[in-house]
């Protein structure tokens, strides 16, 4: 009986001794973040030129590569009126990117000085890319006649068919804010083609017509292009 009762005292304090020991080793496993499977991204400066960008970045199970896939609608409004002026672009259509990434030294857990986790990576990548877009717009024109005193307005209407398609290298910079929130800026550089289907009035005015094909935001620019920007990405 006093042998029982001896265990049992020492059951107690070895129980609490267990407790004490397993707390650290909890909060550190909490501090620890898991990188998710699969992101989901959108690049924030494609708003400047009525663009939305979404798309899903998936990781391999060591986390060490992953694979992108972007879908992007560009939708330029007219706003209800002519155009008058020859910059002026309205385009309209899809297209998809597919990138390729390899992190140097995987997607991985890291702690701040106050011990607090994040995810971070540092990775290159490559990207190929694709779409089909229109660029229609009416230009209305108008002349003054100083001896007869009237105006004569004169329209036109214009309209382009664009395929293009490219591709290109990519260094990033990767990681989590608030646990929840990824981060991810990139910059790099590539090239894009296009093919033009052009549809217009024979009578219009040469500076009339769509003249920002050389411009890197144009769907129809052809050349060496840089490619840089930020996304910002939720866990799926």
């Amino acid at each position: 009986m006093h042998l029982l009762k001896t265990l049992t005292f020492m059951k107690t304090p070895l129980f609490i001794l267990l407790c004490i020991v397993s707390v650290p080793a909890v909060c550190q496993d909490d501090e620890v973040l898991s990188a998710p499977r699969a992101l989901f991204k959108t690049t924030p400066q494609s708003f400047l030129v009525n663009t939305l960008k979404v798309g899903v970045e998936v990781f391999n199970k060591s986390r060490t590569k992953s694979y992108s896939l972007y879908l992007t609608g560009r939708m330029d409004g007219q706003n209800g009126s002519p155009v008058f002026y020859y910059y002026d672009d309205f385009y309209q259509g899809l297209s998809a990117e597919f990138q390729y990434r390899k992190y140097l030294n995987g997607f991985k857990s890291h702690q701040t000085k106050r011990g607090r986790g994040f995810l971070q990576g540092v990775y290159i990548g490559g990207y190929l890319n694709g779409g089909s877009h229109s660029n229609a717009g009416e230009f209305s024109t108008s002349n003054y006649n100083f001896n007869t005193g009237q105006s004569t307005i004169t329209s036109y209407y214009l309209e382009d068919y664009i395929l293009n398609w490219g591709g290109g290298f990519v260094l990033g910079y990767h990681r989590t804010f608030w646990k929840v929130l990824f981060f991810d800026a990139y910059i790099g550089g590539g090239f894009q083609l296009s093919e033009i289907d052009r549809h217009f009035d024979p009578q219009t005015p040469s500076e009339y017509y769509f003249s920002s094909y050389q411009v890197i935001t144009s769907p129809a620019y052809q050349g060496i292009m840089p490619k840089f920007g930020i996304a910002l990405g939720v866990a799926l």
